[in-house]
């Protein structure tokens, strides 16, 4: 299950279980290293109203990824849990990490590294598909309460780069450029599809290094050759 759908999930129990839900925070953040491996951080908060949808949330997360790191959480007067999961690589990020990283032909390439000699070339193009709240059999009054509650969301996703990317479409970047954070309210406010994206590139130092040796030592090769062909024939005229 995506996160947004666990997310619109958590707060489409909220909304039909009391009156005035309160706020939640949803924070998910990647952050991805010079060798490809990343680390996901996924952080749920709300206020007493929110505990058990937020339990079920956590308990679902956990079962799809055995190995994360869970702790509780608090921020205020809100409370939740914090879920980290490491992964080896960009391709098992973008196999496992969930739907946003899925790649749709005609849609999105999801994470992808493109890998070359001097060079790795890494895409992210992600996609969070908008998960509409129906309230069409609903009084008005109760429309107006449910997008109320929806209204207080904080829903983000970051995505922290080992270097400042070439191309971005963030809604907010990091003053060193390497921090990416995109606001994906909308995707459950509005039910909006929020497409992201960011490359960038990783230079292979000791690629370089070997090249640029290779050159020199070329040169030098092809120096000492036309020296000695010319003390050959400085001798042979002597």
């Amino acid at each position: 299950m995506s996160n947004v759908k666990r997310m619109f999930l958590v707060l489409l129990l909220v909304a039909f279980s009391v009156a005035a839900a309160g706020c939640i925070k949803a924070d998910e953040s990647v952050t991805i290293k010079e060798d490809g491996s990343s680390t996901m951080v996924t952080r749920m908060v709300g206020n007493m109203f929110a505990a058990e949808a937020l339990k079920g949330s956590k308990d679902e997360f956990v079962k799809e990824n055995p190995d994360a790191v869970v702790k509780e959480i608090q921020d205020g007067d809100m409370t939740g849990y914090e879920v980290e999961v490491s992964y080896p690589d960009i391709e098992t990020l973008a196999a496992k990490g969930g739907d946003m990283f899925t790649a749709v032909e005609g849609r999105n390439v999801g994470a992808v590294v493109a890998k070359s000699w001097f060079y790795d070339t890494y895409t992210f193009d992600l996609f969070v598909k908008g998960e509409e709240m129906d309230t069409g059999a609903q009084d008005p009054e109760s429309k107006k309460m449910v997008q109320s509650m929806l209204d207080q969301i904080q829903y983000r996703f970051t995505l922290n780069l080992p270097v400042k990317p070439e191309t971005q479409n963030a809604d907010r970047v990091s003053s060193d450029g390497k921090s990416l954070t995109w606001d994906l309210k909308a995707t459950i406010a509005e039910g909006k599809d929020i497409q992201m994206q960011a490359s960038y590139r990783i230079y292979n130092q000791a690629h370089i290094a070997m090249t640029v040796g290779g050159i020199v030592f070329l040169l030098l090769l092809a120096g000492g050759f036309l020296y000695l062909r010319r003390r050959k024939q400085a001798d042979e005229l002597a």
